[in-house]
């Protein structure tokens, strides 16, 4: 039986990944509207602030690797176009929408390989680390319950699953597919990328507090 590797870089730099062949998807909602929960901590007009400070350095932070925005926003698709980055109009809103539309957009152009990645992530530094893994990867937030990161071959046979809980059955749906396919698979907790901001304990925590504190100066 196939067991997952579990150490903090998962697998060493050994098994790596084609650049050419990756495409990073970043799944954005909206730049306003979102994290309501936030709402006794930041005012609408931060909130908003905060999602595209984040957005903007999470693309930077892989600008190396080819990077396409999954979105049905005016606003994000404009944005996205003045960074130069392809747009994915998915039929529908929701994650697993997004990441359907962005395997399949990655398929049509032949990428070997997708990765998709939460635009909440306050410290994305580094993810090239993640993208030099071969096979399937996860990345969970530091609860172990979301799935803040998700890399696979676009040929796995894994259906995406996002919302409460969805670390394990992405796990499980992907330890399935690892022994079909086969290839290895990767869980991979990390201090920084296991981070997201979703409610007001979040802006305070240590690693990402100073960060929060840049994106709304």
């Amino acid at each position: 039986m196939r067991t997952p590797s579990r150490s903090p870089y998962a697998g060493g730099m050994s098994d790596v990944v084609d650049k050419r062949a990756l495409t990073i998807a970043l799944p954005i909602r909206s730049f306003s509207g979102g994290k309501e929960r936030l709402s006794s901590r930041l005012s609408s007009h931060q909130r908003r602030s905060l999602a595209h400070q984040m957005c903007t350095n999470l693309l930077e932070a892989v600008r190396s690797f080819h990077v396409i925005v999954v979105t049905n926003d005016a606003e994000v698709e404009q944005w996205a176009q003045q960074q130069h980055v392809d747009v994915v109009n998915p039929d529908a809103v929701g994650l697993n929408v997004a990441a359907d539309a962005a395997r399949a957009w990655a398929r049509d152009h032949h990428r070997e390989q997708i990765m998709i990645v939460h635009s909440d992530v306050p410290r994305p530094e580094a993810l090239p680390l993640v993208c030099a893994l071969e096979g399937i990867a996860i990345v969970p937030d530091h609860q172990r319950n979301g799935t803040n990161v998700f890399s696979l071959p676009v040929q796995a046979d894994v259906e995406f699953s996002y919302g409460e809980g969805s670390f394990q059955r992405h796990v499980t749906r992907a330890s399935a597919a690892a022994r079909q396919t086969p290839c290895k698979l990767h869980i991979v907790r990390h201090h920084q990328l296991g981070l997201d901001i979703d409610t007001p304990n979040d802006l305070a925590h240590p690693l990402a507090a100073p960060a929060i504190k840049e994106f709304l100066s």
